[in-house]
């Protein structure tokens, strides 16, 4: 940047970057004189050079005096700053003094800021980058067949500083004035409706925006190129688009439809109306994340926005209908009212987790969501809060770059997780009394984790924050133990202990207690709750008769509170009737499952009484229930594979036994009466057949027939359907070999929306040579895969074999330096994905330290603690291998008892 700015002295320095000293933080934060009144902005990118000039005036109210403007400016060099002052320059630059690690710039004036109103004005220079962050470019082939670019931005969470010199923190909340100047042939967009367009000389356009609502950095947003649009208007009356690359409009017409019946939703649940005149939503060729809610144009993937309305899979529908239900749940959680600083993401992040689902079941009640929450969301969130490298909701964050860290399950899932413990225990209409408090009462400004329990107690009636701090203060869960059930004439007299849960079983020397919220029932029907906060406790369970021995006893009811449950025997054998009967409800018969894994890994449990439980699921007809059972099933193939091999074929011939009789019922045939959740199902157990016997000559006949039609017209959405189409390309993969992965690359070349793409390149490492897997792992980081992408191929490579996962891991040391350079300026959680799919697989602890010892020698910040949980999984997965083998599985005649 020194070049830019000759006349500057430039020198690293940390003057402006003053840490709070107050208890509750040592955040790095700006430090200036004035606060902020708004920001008119102008952009002008260059195509051709992949550039962009621009210019902004900030206009702040000066309180003190000062010479020196303190901003944050990445990767842009800045060509003049001055102050002006009732209409006249007062003060002029003198020197710029950039901190590169902090990524700031210190702004010297020749004299001090008058007090008052006044304007920062500066003019710079960017780059139009290919790192899909801050203002940047993607690449899409228009209708012609022609590689074209546009451009687009990625602001959250630090990279507004990208595009342009401001201050960058999610408090420092201004008014936007956006104008951007590009070739007239080409659309602009931003958060507000165009104001005004100005034809200029040189084929070029300046267009004017409104000025958008007092709002964050990282909420500006704007997209330049061709595109084509569909819209609506809701029945509140904001009118609705959804932009798509030239050629794509109808994919759009399903997440508009979403789209419009989600926006009057959260306008009645929120008792705000949406504030803004219009709300669009982008497919982005090229995007590091999954959506970005930028207020009033939300940015997407394309495969989390698009789709095909003949041939879209039920996963994929509710894919974008769970994307687009999240977004808009931002445009109050998180746009209306946002976090004050970083380390209440969760605020914006675990709400939106929660609205996503509370709002698609609204939409389409048959799927079931909260339901399907119980295998997916809250599983995912348990599985990762159960590590010792954890962190708790509320994390501590003191420099902003840290915030990388924790866009994760716990901020996301656990963050819905306890939110919708926090509906159940108030009620939906207290629940929601307190959130339209909280809107109305901090709209347009700031808040902490405090001020939502305050609002949400004023309305209960409840002691919210008590009950809470647990849950978002502290990291982890606790396991509920039952100690010993005593059965009286009218009730179960439970004598139970809480402690932290751990997932490999250590016993930490820390001795948390949670304010526990414990919902139970019977299979009776009884009901009950009770709030406990003791580490050890008793609780009452009304029954109606002692006497029978099938009546069961499912304590966290509804899967509804963060934690697992351990059971005496015999009320686990009360439940595992219940799951045969299933008059234990499907959510529960995943969670219990779920419960016992978890157990059984972290050593609590014996695998032997899992592999039992397990039995019971024989005749399960939940989907619900049946990806539980997925989990568990391929989550014991990771760490089993790599015992005995007849031990390994023993537990094989178990799981095909298990799968085979459902398999078998909902076949490969689609009916009429499937529903959503029909297909869903088939899709799970056909993907189970696929592991656990992928050499039957009748799975791979009936990939084999549905693949070659898929290769001779993939238009035709009668070839395969979309649900079942991933698993038959992987089985193809694997039973073909070369030929097929020929034919996945056609595939993927000519695929017609990004959800076709994603599967061919999940399929294409799946073909079991070593030479096809090193041209698929070379071909992801040649440039041919967007880089949003590269960790796909990745994926499947080491997911089709031990085998493919040394192959890729061997890839990924020898090739380290060269990936992360691809992916240096983009998310870390692309890096995360790429380590994750190349090594999170391993189940020893020679690998754990060799996994350890290599990124020991990388410089990786942004990335330590995601590693630091894969070595985690590592290490835990190869103790619970050992104890595995020890445990009685390999005893002569186990197997055939559970038969």
């Amino acid at each position: 940047y020194t070049t830019l700015f000759r006349s500057f002295v430039v020198y690293h320095t940390t003057a402006h970057s003053i840490p709070m000293s107050d208890e509750l933080s040592q955040r790095v934060l700006l430090h200036n004189v004035f606060t902020l009144l708004r920001y008119d902005l102008q952009l002008e990118p260059d195509f051709s050079r992949y550039t962009f000039n621009g210019t902004v005036r900030i206009s702040v109210n000066v309180t003190g005096e000062s010479n020196t403007i303190n901003l944050h400016a990445k990767e842009l060099g800045i060509m003049t700053a001055a102050f002006e002052h009732a209409g006249s320059v007062v003060c002029k630059a003198v020197a710029m003094n950039f901190h590169l690690e902090d990524t700031t710039v210190a702004i010297v004036l020749d004299k001090n800021m008058p007090v008052g109103e006044g304007h920062i004005v500066i003019t710079f220079v960017g780059q139009l980058n290919n790192q899909m962050a801050g203002f940047y470019r993607s690449s899409y082939t228009a209708i012609n067949g022609e590689k074209r670019t546009m451009a687009s931005t990625q602001f959250e969470a630090l990279d507004a500083r990208r595009a342009f010199p401001c201050v960058d923190e999610p408090a420092a909340k201004a008014v936007f004035g956006a104008t951007l100047v590009i070739p007239a042939h080409l659309t602009a967009l931003s958060n507000m409706p165009e104001k005004e367009t100005q034809l200029l000389p040189g084929d070029l356009k300046r267009v004017l925006f409104c000025d958008t609502p007092k709002m964050s950095t990282y909420l500006l947003a704007f997209c330049v190129g061709e595109f084509d649009f569909v819209q609506t208007t809701s029945e509140h009356g904001v009118q609705i688009r959804v932009y798509t690359p030239p050629g794509k409009a109808d994919q759009g017409r399903f997440s508009l439809s979403c789209a419009a019946r989600t926006l009057d939703l959260y306008d009645d649940f929120f008792g705000m109306p949406y504030p803004l005149p219009k709300l669009d939503m982008i497919a982005i060729p090229e995007f590091a994340m999954g959506a970005m809610e930028n207020w009033g144009l939300v940015t997407y993937r394309e495969i989390e926005l698009l789709i095909d309305a003949d041939k879209a899979s039920p996963q994929q529908r509710q894919r974008v209908c769970i994307v687009v239900t999240h977004e808009l749940a931002h445009q109050w959680f998180g746009n209306l009212v946002t976090m004050a600083w970083w380390c209440d993401l969760w605020l914006n992040e675990g709400f939106a987790s929660f609205m996503e689902n509370y709002a698609a079941d609204k939409l389409f009640p048959d799927w079931r969501i909260w339901e399907q929450f119980t295998a997916d969301t809250y599983a995912d969130a348990l599985s990762l809060d159960a590590l010792v490298s954890s962190h708790p909701i509320q994390v501590p964050i003191n420099r902003a770059e840290e915030v990388e860290e924790v866009f994760d399950a716990i901020s996301y899932n656990k963050g819905a997780c306890v939110v919708r413990m926090l509906h159940r225990l108030l009620g939906e209409d207290a629940f929601r009394a307190g959130l339209q408090l909280y809107m109305k009462r901090h709209a347009y400004s700031n808040t902490e984790t405090t001020d939502l329990w305050v609002a949400l107690g004023e309305a209960s009636q409840v002691d919210v924050k008590t009950i809470m701090a647990s849950w978002t203060e502290l990291k982890g869960f606790p396991l509920l133990r039952v100690l010993d059930a005593t059965w009286g004439d009218d009730c179960v007299t439970l004598k139970m202990s809480q402690s932290w849960f751990i997932a490999d079983g250590t016993v930490q020397p820390e001795k948390p207690v949670w304010r526990v919220p414990i919902f139970a029932a019977t299979s009776e029907g009884t009901q009950i709750s009770v709030l406990v906060d003791q580490p050890e406790f008793t609780v009452k369970v009304p029954i109606k008769s002692s006497q029978s021995a099938s009546t069961w006893i499912k304590l966290n009811y509804g899967q509804f509170t963060p934690a697992h449950v351990a059971y005496t025997p015999d009320l686990l054998t009360r439940l595992a009737g219940g799951v045969r009967d299933q008059t234990l409800p499907a959510e529960d018969r995943a969670g219990l499952l779920q419960d016992m894994y978890a157990l059984t890994k972290a050593g609590a449990a014996d695998v032997a009484t899992l592999l039992r439980l397990l039995v019971a699921y024989g005749n399960e007809t939940s989907s619900t229930a049946w990806d539980a059972v997925f989990s568990v099933l391929t989550s014991l193939d990771t760490v089993l594979r790599c015992a005995d091999p007849a031990l390994y074929q023993a537990f094989v011939s178990f799981a095909n036994s298990l799968i085979a009789p459902t398999v078998a019922r909902v076949g490969w045939i689609p009916s009429d009466a499937d529903g959503h959740l029909g297909k869903l199902l088939r899709a799970t157990m056909i993907s189970l057949a696929s592991i656990f016997c992928p050499e039957d000559p009748t799975l791979v006949t009936a990939a084999r027939e549905r693949f070659d039609a898929l290769v001779a017209d993939p238009s035709n959405p009668k070839a395969c359907p979309n649900e079942l189409r991933a698993v038959v390309l992987r089985i193809a993969a694997r039973a073909l070999g070369m030929p097929a992965r020929a034919a996945l690359l056609k595939l993927y070349e000519t695929a017609q929306t990004a959800a076709e793409r994603k599967m061919a390149l999940l399929a294409i490492g799946r073909v079991p040579l070593a030479e096809a897997m090193h041209l698929t792992l070379d071909w992801a980081v040649s440039g041919a895969v967007k880089l949003q992408d590269i960790m796909y191929p990745m994926m499947s490579v080491s997911g089709g074999s031990l085998a493919g996962l040394e192959l890729c891991w061997t890839y990924l040391q020898t090739h380290f330096d060269a990936i992360r350079g691809l992916i240096a300026k983009a998310s870390p959680s692309l890096l995360d994905s790429v380590i994750e799919a190349s090594c999170g697989s391993f189940v020893t602890t020679a690998r754990a330290d060799e996994v350890e010892a290599f990124f020991a020698s990388k410089t990786l910040p942004l990335n330590q603690r995601s590693i630091a949980q894969l070595i985690e999984n590592i290490r835990g997965n190869a103790q619970f291998l050992a104890a595995a083998i020890s445990g009685g599985i390999a005893a002569p005649g186990f197997w055939e008892s559970l038969k």
